[in-house]
């Protein structure tokens, strides 16, 4: 989350590419606090009835404690229209330039309490946040029945609730502790750290003060909240020193480098997330499932070759241990793996084919896997389609996504593939200009109306799967100008289109939205220590589908233009940085943060194109044919389409919830169907654009 080196001259800006871009980094991050502070507080507001019952039980203890100074203070302010605009400007300007330019201030002039002071300000933030979601409070300007006036909201200066940015995505009731308070106060405090002298030391004095009458008068907060938010800096700065002196504790040897049994390793944010996401009727498996091209391998072969490859697969030899309420997950080395266990056998009943594997499949990952055991598992299939084998993987998310689990399968596949080279993303100010607005952008999301298929999942899942002809779905994209994901897009939007009419219902211009998975870096070759752990590569991209009655020329087209808006936006790093700033809470903060984005309002399903080996690939001798992709579903996303570019074909496949979406076992025959409309629409288009330029 944080770095614990200071900012000093010399070495470390040369060494991360020049003072400019250490910059960007620096003041990015600091910047995103604030945005962070708009987007997770309204993930967890809460209930507004518990936030008055708050609010109101502050204001009786401060009448009891005869402390209740609001009232006074704000008929004033209501009294004296000037003022009062003096006070609302001050309560939405002064503590963020004060808090960021100080600490550009501290930046600049390479202080060595730099460091400290980032680092706090970021705590102060994120125990205030959590603060907000264990006990909501409503302000007193908002309480009702109270009477007092709400200076701010008449005169509405920027940056306050009322103005649409915010009120789009901020929590106003979070009044306990004071924020404005905890930011000016840090103000001080790294002041005093940075050995500022008393001129400096005595105008945050004054401007501590001066805010707290501001707050308490414009009626946005109680008394009682200056001193909470005063106590978020001696929590800041003990957060600050446990975590310096964890990370500068010893650490053990990376995985995959003769870690002893036992060893424990800290769970990545970005894999954490889904064993929060995971309940018992949502398990979080990925992977695939393979047809042979004949008779499949045995199952002694597969776990012959399974021991010889997992010393190079370490989180294959790894199972979760459960950190408790406050400590996060870990990795642990499981000992001996049971490959009797991991690697089985089963008989497809008669008469076989592809809907029996299927039903299997389907059956298969509606089951959570064993945390107590390394979490995957291989099932070889036999009679599937057309009399031959097949074999079902399964990872859980928290080891990898799809990209992960292909890199996974680099390990085990035969003939081993050429090393992917890393793509190197924007750095510097080119990533801070994308992500800071992506942040925004994301909490926005939330607020635009969309069609809604969705709701808590039941324990049955529906699985089909589809192909089409890769060369010929290419060359619609290349006709039409867009993306092969552009097209899956759309065609998951015409099917949506006839299932809602189906149904009779009119989505009237609102666009179904997808989760779509974006690799941010291609997976590091197998078998290189820290980098053999493939994790969760992706970052999710929400792109707005049009569900309605049109043509499916124009619903490309209107795919394409989302999708283009949406990639230049930023949004995908930002979600990246969303995830790794939601890891930094307390875990079961971290599990609600995590739960709460599985949100109608944020999306309804899960579209994901991944590509494929570029050569045909066998396991344990046996050639494979056609690989269709695994996705998982969450509570209240009833459904994931996967496509995976493999032999010559784009192998889709279809997860579906029966109970929300009884739709589900018909849509991979409904996206072929939308694919040969498409095909024929685009290729009739190009047809005729070509007779018309021959006639000209």
């Amino acid at each position: 989350m944080v770095r614990s080196e200071a900012v000093a001259s010399g070495t470390g800006d040369e060494r991360d590419g020049g003072r400019a871009a250490s910059a960007a980094r620096e003041i990015a991050a600091a910047l995103a606090v604030l945005v962070v502070y708009l987007v997770f507080t309204h993930a967890f507001s809460g209930d507004r009835a518990a936030s008055d019952a708050h609010g109101r039980a502050l204001l009786d203890f401060e009448r009891w404690a005869r402390l209740d100074a609001e009232r006074a203070l704000n008929d004033l302010l209501a009294r004296h229209g000037r003022l009062g605009a003096v006070a609302a400007w001050e309560y939405a300007t002064t503590y963020v330039i004060g808090t960021f330019g100080f600490l550009a201030y501290l930046w600049w002039r390479r202080d060595p309490a730099y460091a400290w002071a980032r680092n706090t300000l970021i705590w102060v933030t994120l125990i205030a946040i959590c603060c907000f979601a264990l006990w909501p409070t409503t302000p007193p300007r908002l309480l009702p029945g109270e009477g007092y006036t709400d200076v701010i909201a008449t005169h509405h200066p920027p940056a306050t609730w009322g103005t649409e940015m915010v009120s789009a995505g901020a929590n106003p009731y979070a009044a306990m502790p004071s924020l404005h308070i905890g930011w000016v106060a840090w103000i001080g405090a790294a002041a005093l750290r940075a050995r500022c002298g008393a001129v400096l030391t005595w105008l945050c004095a004054l401007h501590l003060v001066v805010t707290g009458l501001v707050i308490v008068s414009t009626a946005a907060h109680y008394v009682v909240d200056i001193p909470g938010g005063l106590l978020l800096i001696p929590a800041a700065a003990g957060a600050e020193r446990l975590r310096a002196g964890l990370a500068g504790a010893r650490r053990p040897p990376d995985a995959g480098t003769g870690r002893a049994p036992g060893t424990r390793q800290r769970i990545a944010a970005a894999d954490s997330f889904f064993l929060y996401v995971e309940s018992e009727n949502v398990p979080q498996v990925v992977g695939g499932v393979a047809e042979f091209d004949g008779p499949g391998p045995s199952a002694e072969r597969v776990r012959a070759l399974m021991r010889e490859r997992l010393p190079h697969l370490p989180r294959l030899t790894q199972r979760v241990r459960s950190g408790g309420v406050l400590r996060r997950p870990r990795w642990v080395e499981a000992g001996a793996v049971d490959l009797g266990r991991h690697v089985q056998e089963v008989d497809l009943p008669p008469p076989g084919g592809r809907a029996a594997l299927n039903g299997l499949v389907a059956r298969l990952i509606a089951e959570p896997l064993d945390r107590d055991l390394p979490l995957w598992r291989f099932w070889l299939v036999r009679g599937g389609p057309g009399g031959r084998d097949a074999v079902v993987v399964l990872f859980h998310h928290a080891v990898a996504d799809g990209i992960g689990v292909v890199d996974i399968l680099r390990g085990i596949l035969e003939p081993r593939l050429p090393e992917a080279v890393p793509e190197r993303g924007p750095r510097g100010l080119a990533r801070a200009a994308t992500v800071l607005p992506g942040l925004v952008l994301l909490g926005l999301d939330g607020t635009a109306p969309t069609v809604s298929v969705t709701g808590a999942l039941g324990p049955e899942r529906v699985f089909g799967t589809a192909s089409l002809p890769l060369d010929r779905v290419r060359d619609v994209a290349r006709a039409a100008g867009v993306r092969v994901t552009d097209v899956l897009l759309a065609l998951v939007g015409e099917t949506f289109a006839d299932v809602l009419d189906g149904r009779g219902e009119r989505p009237g211009g609102r666009p179904l939205r997808a989760a779509v998975p974006m690799t941010l870096r291609v997976p590091a070759p197998p078998g290189r220590g820290r980098t053999a752990v493939p994790g969760n590569l992706t970052a999710a991209l929400r792109l707005d589908v049009p569900v309605g009655p049109m043509p499916a020329r124009d619903r490309l087209a209107a795919v394409h233009a989302a999708a283009e808006r949406r990639r230049r936006s930023g949004r995908a790093p930002a979600s990246t940085a969303a995830m790794r700033l939601m890891g930094a809470l307390p875990p079961p903060l971290h599990a609600r943060a995590a739960r709460r984005t599985y949100r109608a309002r944020f999306f309804g399903g899960i579209v994901s194109n991944m590509p494929g080996p570029p050569l045909p690939m066998s396991l344990a001798g046996a050639p494979l044919g056609d690989v269709h992709p695994i996705l998982p579903l969450a509570d209240g996303v009833p459904f994931a389409v996967g496509a995976l570019s493999w032999n010559g074909a784009l192998h889709v496949s279809v997860t579906g919830e029966p109970g929300i979406l009884p739709e589900s076992a018909r849509l991979p025959d409904g996206l072929e169907r939308a694919f040969a409309r498409l095909a024929a629409a685009v290729e009739a288009a190009g047809a005729g654009s070509g007779a018309q330029s021959g006639t000209a």
